[in-house]
Formats: C-alpha cells, sequence, structure tokens
C-alpha cells in the first residue's frame, strides 16, 4: 500500500510496499492521485540475435505532460535527478517517450542516465485542471526491472520542487491515512476495501499496468468490493482517495 499527505505546499505519496515491475509490465503514475494516470513506465524484453531489456516513460493521458530529459542525436533520454537538484522550468522538458535504461545481453553499452542506478529522481511537469504542476518520482532501474518507491509533486502551479522534496511533516498524515484502510483479499477473486474511520468525499479507482482505467467510482459506504473476474492476467493498481489523503494497493490477477 501506499499513502500520500500534503505538508505546506508539497503533496507527497509513498508507495508502500515498494511497486516493482520487469520484463513488459509496465508502472502507471497518477501524480496527484486523482484517478487520471500521467505516466507510464514501461518496460521491453526482446531477443533478436541479443537479449535487449529496456526501461523507458511517456507521458499518458493529459495532454502537455512532459519529462525532463536530453535529446542527443535526436534519441530522448530522461534524466536521473540526485536529491536536492531542483526541478522547474529550467529544465529541458519533452514531450514524448525518454528511455532510461538500455541492457544488451546484460551489459550496458550505453550511455542512458538510468542504467542500474538506485534512488534517482525523474523530473516530471505535468498538467491538471489547465494548470502545470512539478513534481519527482524516486527509482530503481536495472535493464526492463523498474522499482517505484515513492513520488510528489508541489500543489502551488508553475512552482519549482527539489527532487526528493517530501515537505516537512511527512509520516503524521501517512500513519493516519494508512491505518483506517485496510483491503482484504477473498476467496471469490475479488478485494474488500475497508474503511475504519472518518474520511470524507472517498473514491476508489482500478487501474491496469498500462494505464487504462478499469473502474472508478465513489465510495457510498464504509466497505466496498472489487469484483476481479473476468479481468485478463497481470497487474493491477487500487487507488483510494479522500480529502485528507490517498491509499494504494497493487495486486496481480493469474
Amino acid at each position: 500500500m501506499g499513502a500520500t499527505s500534503a505538508s505546506g505546499q508539497v503533496v507527497y505519496t509513498d508507495v508502500d510496499p515498494d511497486l516493482t515491475s520487469s520484463g513488459t509490465n509496465s508502472v502507471p503514475l497518477d501524480m496527484d492521485n486523482d484517478a487520471s494516470i500521467d505516466y507510464v513506465i514501461q518496460g521491453l524484453d526482446t531477443v533478436v540475435g541479443s537479449s535487449y531489456s529496456i526501461a523507458a516513460i511517456a507521458p499518458y493521458g493529459t495532454a502537455g505532460n512532459e519529462i525532463g530529459g536530453s535529446a542527443p542525436s535526436g534519441y530522448n533520454y530522461a534524466l536521473a535527478l540526485n536529491a536536492g537538484d531542483m526541478i522547474d522550468a529550467s529544465v529541458n522538458w519533452i514531450a514524448a517517450s525518454n528511455t532510461m535504461s538500455y541492457k544488451v545481453d546484460g551489459q550496458f553499452p550505453y550511455n542512458e542516465n538510468w542504467n542500474g542506478v538506485t534512488d534517482k529522481y525523474l523530473a516530471l511537469r505535468f498538467n491538471s485542471g489547465g494548470n502545470q504542476y512539478y513534481g519527482w518520482a524516486r527509482m530503481d532501474v536495472d535493464g526492463s526491472n523498474m522499482t517505484l518507491k515513492d513520488y510528489a509533486y508541489e500543489s502551488t502551479s508553475g512552482t519549482g520542487i527539489a527532487a526528493g522534496d517530501m515537505g516537512s511533516s511527512v509520516g503524521i498524515e501517512n500513519l493516519n491515512v494508512d491505518d483506517l484502510v485496510h483491503f482484504i483479499n477473498l476467496a471469490d477473486n475479488s478485494v474488500q476495501v475497508r474503511i475504519n474511520g472518518d474520511l470524507t468525499n472517498g473514491q476508489i479507482t482500478l487501474t491496469s499496468a498500462s494505464g487504462k482505467i478499469i473502474s472508478n467510482k465513489m465510495l457510498n459506504s464504509d466497505v466496498e468490493t472489487i469484483d476481479m473476474n473476468g479481468l485478463a492476467s497481470g497487474l493491477y493498481l487500487i487507488n483510494v482517495s479522500f480529502n485528507e489523503g490517498a491509499v494504494n494497493k497493487k495486486l496481480f490477477v493469474r
């Protein structure tokens, strides 16, 4: 599960446990937890003479979502920032897919920024309600193996954010929301969501790994059941959001 908190102007989401994907699976990223996917981090494994493993990030959904990157020789490469690096208008923004890592026969023959790195930050600029927002996502990447750990954005439109900035009071709000929402796997291939507390304006969204919204509805009671029958095998993400924050859970349908 993951939990979201707002501290000052920074809205931070901890992905707990970390969301790990490999091979051809993808990781959807909804920066502001509004049930609209902003980016898809995608992998590709193939064998054509050699074994290739590729990780890339692409804008998704709203037009104008961008990724901080560079484009030497016409190829887009996502930046891998260090904690504290500033993400604002001074970054080179690319509104297209960016390669993160390219692994051939177990080696990294090229100079992508994300080759085999740990705890680096994507620079992200996304649109919501006609406004632009700056944010970051912290990841580990090794070939097409990708782990999303957490992410955040500056809720004042047009205002930059430092990579890794979680706000000043992360932990208190996270604990409250995370403790009040519980997921129960049922025997009939469904998931029950239980709310044990005073949370307002609940909404539950089921999303595929590719970013497609499977279902999206308001929570009208303290118990809601999500029917997973009939869904294709693969990774899915349940997002439960409230005025007080949000919780995420990943699950795999076999």
